[in-house]
């Protein structure tokens, strides 16, 4: 029997939920039972060998969904190994003050869990179709980087085939 492993989300503008998939199915690929759900429909972690957890980001910080399910079920988490995931349009380059801000963005998970593996993906941002130059302005000088539909398919796929579980 392979190992049950929940793939737990929670999403403002559901590019989460594309990335989660993308998680289950590379999960899937290394031979593992999946189930890819929002949080808010799992009542708890119980039955699963493991868990990738993983939120948007909203204002520096997951979504209080994500946060509120995880503290609820942290006892259980506890006993398995759990992997967590960031999906955000800020703080996503390399430079030394960038990554400090997206690390921070898993603090207070940290607090609770210390997590077997943590990634962080950018998102959607904004576009010219759906937003005006001073917004855009404003987004990157914020530290914005997600330029419409950032989302690197290939890193989420190669950060859920190796992470620990």
């Amino acid at each position: 029997m392979s190992k049950r492993v929940l793939v737990g989300y929670a999403t403002g503008t559901g590019s989460t939920t594309g990335v989660a998939e993308a998680i289950g199915s590379a999960l899937g690929e290394r031979g593992y039972g999946v189930d890819v759900r929002p949080l808010g429909q799992v009542d708890s972690p119980a039955g699963y060998n493991a868990c990738v957890i993983g939120s948007a980001v909203n204002a520096g910080a997951w979504l209080p969904a994500a946060t509120d399910w995880m503290r609820a079920h942290a006892k259980a988490l506890r006993t398995v190994p759990v992997a967590v995931f960031c999906v955000h349009g800020m703080n996503g380059g390399p430079d030394a003050k960038q990554t400090r801000k997206r690390l921070a963005y898993l603090d207070p998970v940290r607090a609770v869990l210390t997590p077997t593996g943590e990634g962080y993906f950018l998102g959607t941002g904004p576009t010219r179709a759906d937003t005006g130059p001073l917004a855009r302005w404003m987004f990157r000088t914020f530290g914005g980087t997600a330029d419409g539909d950032s989302r690197d398919w290939a890193a989420i796929h190669d950060w859920a085939a190796g992470v620990a579980l």
